[in-house]
Parts: structure tokens; C-alpha cells; sequence
């Protein structure tokens, strides 16, 4: 609109006819559904299913807008409108400074942090590229090979899933274009491995972020007791390995080219056309990695490789501290590669500086996460999920309800980290009190969490992976789904023979 008049665009701008039709009915349903959460009293609420309610509109936003971070924002207002009516601002602003002022928050912000500056020197210090031509060299031009090669180096750097998924997609995408295969089954293949096996580790970003959520109950004394918990459920994980079983054994080729993925292979083998790829221009990324730069030209496949067993080594001697571990890799990294002369100091400083950058939307959406914890607690989800599961008649079902009703919640809109920081340190009472096997249930709720962050069409994983792999969103989601879907109805099966034998 040519005018600066504040009065004239306002009026121009909320006008239904300039706004896409679909956001009008979205903020209609938006508007609607807070006025009647501003009506509800605190005693309805209070340990209730209402509490629940704002997430059912956060859903709704999501699946219309594909957008995690204003989602996020979008509901936790809202449950800071059902709960604090008038003062929802004062409430929502006092447990945001709680979450900011927390010691451990503010140590799991950082090291997220300084991974995403590593992250950046390795691809320009040409660590990453000295990586594909290493696995070209070694393995051509077979697909199977390059396939379980991105798998193995996905769970062995899954450490921190966004780490791996950047990595190897970065890595690997050049070898399966140089094959003429779909992107599209590397990326299934790289989202399944970075995440789950990362699950499984003690020492991977999701299992430090458990540790932290156990640590969080009011049973649970302190983190080493969280520790020993974490590690009797990783037995009982089932989706986490049915699932890198069934991409493994799809990467060999036991596991049949099913739905979309097998179009993909007849378009590419037939067409030479690559399913999904990105053709919008979108797919131009900035550089990192500059191979004319004399400096970073020979680089050796070790500076990718230190690193990462440097965080590893450092985690273990740091008892499983990752503020502590990421610090010390943070100064390993940059002192390899400064007296090799890959960067200069300023170099380096700049690329942890930029890793911050590239961090800062997982740190707000973690950051979210806490604060509509702090909320729902004060809503006394703890009640209800009390309530809830002691009205279980069969103890024994429990595994299975959680992990078929939390992978449903999870499918429609992957609440990732958010999901296990609300629940977790709610279950860990409850559970206890009602005589469940409490490894065995934390197992499902995490399988759920992980089949949610695999299926989702907006998981912030599938974004990377996707991205990664230069491949789009949606493509990725058709092609990758009936997998996970196969690996989820195993799952259940299994949790539900689990609870009675366990």
C-alpha cells in the first residue's frame, strides 16, 4: 500500500479482503477459542482435561500455518490466558524470568550455543567436505554402502541430533546425487539415525536433556540418581531401535521401495528427475565453505573426527555435563584449528559467533518449552495425570496407552523437547504411586516423543534433515512416513506384550 498514513494502513490491512482467506478463519477460530478460555474459572480448570485445551488450538495453528516458533508462542499464551485471565502478561513474564534465572537452563542454552559454532567452523574449515571425499574414495559408487555409511555416521555423531542430521546431509547428498539416487531416502535414513541412536546414548543431546527432565521430579534426588534411572530405560526404548532397524535394513535393501519413496527411485531412475529437490531457488544457501581459500583446500578428515570425540571424551570426564563438555571442545576446536592455519582467531571467534546466530530459534523454542511447563504445573497437570492413569484398571496397559495416545498428540504437531519437559517430571511422581514399571513407561512416552519428531510434517528435525539434504518438507514426509509408521505399529505391539511381561 503507497502510504505511511498509520491509520489508513491499519484499516487497509485488517481488511478480510487483503488477508488470505485461511488466516481470516484461523484468527477467527484463534479469537474464539481464548474468549472462551478467558471465561472458564481457575476451580474448572484447576487438574483437569481443560488443561489441554490451548494445546488442541496450538495444533490447529500449527497444521495451518507450518510455523514451530509462533505456534509455540501462540499457545502458551493461550494458556496463560485460561489460567491468569487479566494478568496473563504478568504471569507469562514472571515465569520467563524463573526460566531465564535457572542455573541448568541457562547451562543447556549455552551449550547449544557453542554446538552451533562448531557446527559452523566445521563446514568452513572444510572438515565436512574432507569427510565426503573420504567416503568417495572408499566406496564409489555403491548406493547401499553410501547409504549405511550415512547411517553409521549419523548414530556415531548423534551426540547432538541437529549436529548429525547438518553433518551428514552436508556430507552425503554429493554422493547420492553423484549416484543418481533420490535425496529423499538418504534424508529418511539420516532423520531416523541422528535422533534416535542419540536417544539411546547417555551421552546424546536428547538422553542429557531426559537426564535433566527425571532430574526435574520431586522424587528423583539429583541428576546422578536421574542418570541411573535413564539408563534401566534405555532397554525399553523399542521405537528408537525398531526404528533404525527398519531404516538400516531399508539402506541394504531388505526393506522394500514402498508409497512415494518407490515414485522417487522411478522418476530418478527413468527421468533423472530428483523428487522433492528444491527448485524455488531456495536451495542457494550461504557458502560455508570456500574451495579456492588456500588455507582450509587440504584439510584432513580428522579435524571432523577430533572434535567430535573430543565432546564425547570431554562429557564422560565431565560426568555427563554438557555446559562443560562443549566449553572444552569449544577451545580444542578452535586451537586444531588455528595453529594448522585453517582459520585465525578472528576467523574462529566469528564462526562461534555465527553458531550462536543459527541456535538462537531452538534456544527461544526450548525456552518456550519451560515456560508452558511452569504454567501447566500451576494449572496441577500433576492431578490430572495422576487421576488419569490411577483410573487405568489394568496397570499393566499403561505403557501401551502412553505410547499410542502420546504418538497421536506427537503426529500432529511434534512438541519434541516440550513433550518430555511437561510430562517426565510429572510421571516420574505418578507413576511411582500407582506401582508401574516406571523404565517401561518412561520407554513409551520417549518412543512417542521420538516417532512424533520422525513423522511430524513440522518437526524442527524434519526442517534440518530436509534442509540438509536439500530436499523439500512435504516430499520428505510422504516418502519417509509409511516407514516410521511400520516401525510405530511394531512398537505398540511390543509395548503391549511388554507391560504384561515386564
Amino acid at each position: 500500500m503507497e502510504t505511511s498514513n498509520i491509520a489508513k494502513r491499519i484499516g487497509y490491512y485488517l481488511n478480510p479482503k487483503h488477508i488470505d482467506p485461511k488466516m481470516v478463519k484461523l484468527w477467527t477460530f484463534w479469537i474464539i477459542l481464548n474468549v472462551i478460555l478467558w471465561m472458564i474459572p481457575q476451580s474448572v480448570t484447576r487438574g483437569s482435561i481443560l488443561i489441554f485445551v490451548p494445546l488442541a488450538g496450538l495444533f490447529v495453528y500449527a497444521l495451518t500455518t507450518k510455523d514451530v516458533m509462533s505456534s509455540l508462542i501462540m499457545g502458551t499464551l493461550s494458556m496463560y490466558i485460561l489460567w491468569y485471565k487479566g494478568a496473563f502478561l504478568s504471569g507469562f513474564m514472571k515465569d520467563t524470568l524463573t526460566s531465564l534465572a535457572d542455573k541448568e537452563n541457562i547451562e543447556m542454552y549455552m551449550s547449544f550455543f557453542l554446538c552451533g559454532g562448531i557446527i559452523i567452523a566445521m563446514k568452513r574449515s572444510g572438515a565436512t567436505n574432507a569427510f565426503t571425499k573420504f567416503v568417495t574414495s572408499h566406496f564409489g559408487k555403491n548406493e547401499k554402502a553410501i547409504l549405511v555409511t550415512s547411517g553409521i555416521y549419523a548414530g556415531a555423531t548423534s551426540i547432538d541430533d541437529y549436529v548429525s542430521a547438518l553433518t551428514a546431509g552436508a556430507a552425503f547428498s554429493p554422493l547420492i546425487d553423484a549416484i543418481k539416487k533420490p535425496r529423499l531416502a538418504l534424508a529418511y535414513v539420516i532423520r531416523t539415525l541422528c535422533i534416535n541412536v542419540s536417544e539411546l546414548l547417555p551421552v546424546g543431546a536428547w538422553g542429557y536433556f531426559v537426564v535433566y527432565q527425571i532430574a526435574a521430579a520431586k522424587n528423583v534426588p539429583n541428576r546422578a540418581a536421574a542418570t541411573h534411572i535413564f539408563i534401566q530405560t534405555i532397554p525399553f526404548m523399542f521405537y528408537a531401535i525398531v526404528a533404525c532397524v527398519v531404516a538400516m535394513l531399508f539402506a541394504v535393501g531388505v526393506v522394500p521401495k514402498i508409497g512415494k519413496m518407490k515414485e522417487a527411485y522411478r522418476l530418478m531412475d527413468e527421468e533423472g528427475v530428483q523428487m522433492g529437490a528444491l527448485t524455488d531457488g531456495s536451495e542457494k544457501e550461504e557458502e560455508d565453505y570456500d574451495p579456492d581459500n588456500p588455507r582450509t583446500k587440504y584439510c584432513s578428515v580428522l579435524n571432523l573426527v577430533l572434535p567430535i570425540v573430543c565432546i564425547v571424551v570431554a562429557l564422560i570426564a565431565s560426568g555427563l555435563d554438557c555446559f562443560v563438555a562443549f566449553i572444552v571442545a569449544t577451545v580444542f576446536t578452535g586451537i586444531l584449528y588455528v595453529v594448522q592455519g585453517l582459520f585465525t582467531i578472528q576467523d574462529y571467534v566469528q564462526c562461534i559467533v555465527d553458531g550462536f546466530i543459527d541456535m538462537t530459534d531452538m534456544v527461544i523454542i526450548l525456552m518456550i518449552g519451560y515456560i508452558m511447563q511452569n504454567v501447566m504445573y500451576s494449572m496441577g497437570m500433576e492431578a490430572f495425570v495422576h487421576t488419569v492413569l490411577g483410573g487405568i484398571p489394568i496397570v499393566k496397559l499403561i505403557p501401551f496407552i502412553l505410547f499410542a495416545f502420546f504418538s497421536c498428540t506427537e503426529y500432529l504437531y511434534s512438541l519434541n523437547y516440550t513433550l518430555y519437559q511437561i510430562a517426565i517430571p510429572v510421571l516420574m511422581v505418578v507413576l511411582t504411586k500407582i506401582g508401574a514399571n516406571v523404565p517401561l513407561c518412561l520407554g513409551a512416552l520417549i518412543s512417542a516423543g521420538l516417532f512424533g519428531a520422525n513423522a511430524c510434517v513440522v518437526s524442527d528435525l524434519g526442517v534440518i534433515s530436509a534442509r540438509a539434504c536439500r530436499v523439500k518438507i512435504y516430499e520428505q514426509y510422504e516418502t519417509s512416513l509409511p516407514y516410521f509408521i511400520i516401525s510405530a505399529v511394531i512398537t505398540g505391539v511390543i509395548y503391549l506384550i511388554a507391560g504384561f511381561v515386564f
